[in-house]
């Protein structure tokens, strides 16, 4: 097979979380005086966390705003999925890992979310055992739309561009993945109506695997 490795984004495209994301902000957007819509949605969907307090402050007019407006999203969320139990995994994942595991291709997570998220999400729905390792958009200095995440994954899997495949589902994952000269998958979450087109794209994560054959 022509594929060594894949590169997967967590949120949006393995697991079914950007919808309460997309929920979420409106639980502080109007207490912080934030418009947020399905156009704010596309434009942060995919970025790290320091890139998006920066667009934050840029909008609020205040660093610290942005800073608390961040953290006390950030908590609602983490308290959220620590008393979360149920089946966030996409169609087709758990199909597409075991395929890769059976025919020796690494799998690795690019996620823009914090290592600490990332752990734990994927521990919590018991797929961390399928990854080879981690990398989070925390621990890169320019996150998605720049394509440094997958470069990084790529450089620490230790294999060349053409060996390695990205999945991802949002508009910066898209231009991240295209800007890193590898091949790409796009799968566009169901939850949000389509708002971009791909020069690559799968229905689902089943797909894929076809696709990898």
């Amino acid at each position: 097979m022509k594929y060594k490795l894949v590169i997967f984004d967590m949120d949006g495209l393995m697991l079914d979380t950007e919808k309460f994301y997309y929920e979420s902000w409106f639980k502080f957007s109007e207490e912080y005086g934030f418009e947020y819509n399905n156009e704010k949605r596309k434009l942060l969907a995919g970025m790290n966390g320091p890139t998006i307090r920066n667009i934050l402050a840029r909008e609020l007019g205040s660093d610290q705003k942005a800073k608390e407006l961040r953290e006390n999203l950030e908590q609602y969320r983490r308290e959220y999925f620590l008393n979360f139990k149920g089946d966030l995994k996409k169609v087709g994942l758990i199909n597409l890992l075991e395929f890769l595991k059976e025919n020796n291709i690494e799998a690795v997570v690019a996620s823009s979310s914090s290592r600490e998220k990332i752990s734990y999400l994927l521990k919590n729905q018991n797929i961390d055992h399928y990854f080879k390792f981690i990398v989070s958009g925390h621990e890169i200095k320019n996150g998605k739309p720049h394509p440094d995440i997958f470069l990084e994954a790529l450089t620490k899997a230790g294999y060349k561009k053409e060996e390695a495949l990205i999945l991802e589902d949002s508009y910066n994952g898209y231009k991240a993945a295209k800007a890193s000269g590898m091949d790409y998958i796009i799968i566009h979450d169901s939850n949000f109506d389509k708002d971009f087109d791909a020069d690559s794209e799968a229905s689902d994560l089943n797909e894929v695997i076809e696709i990898i054959k």
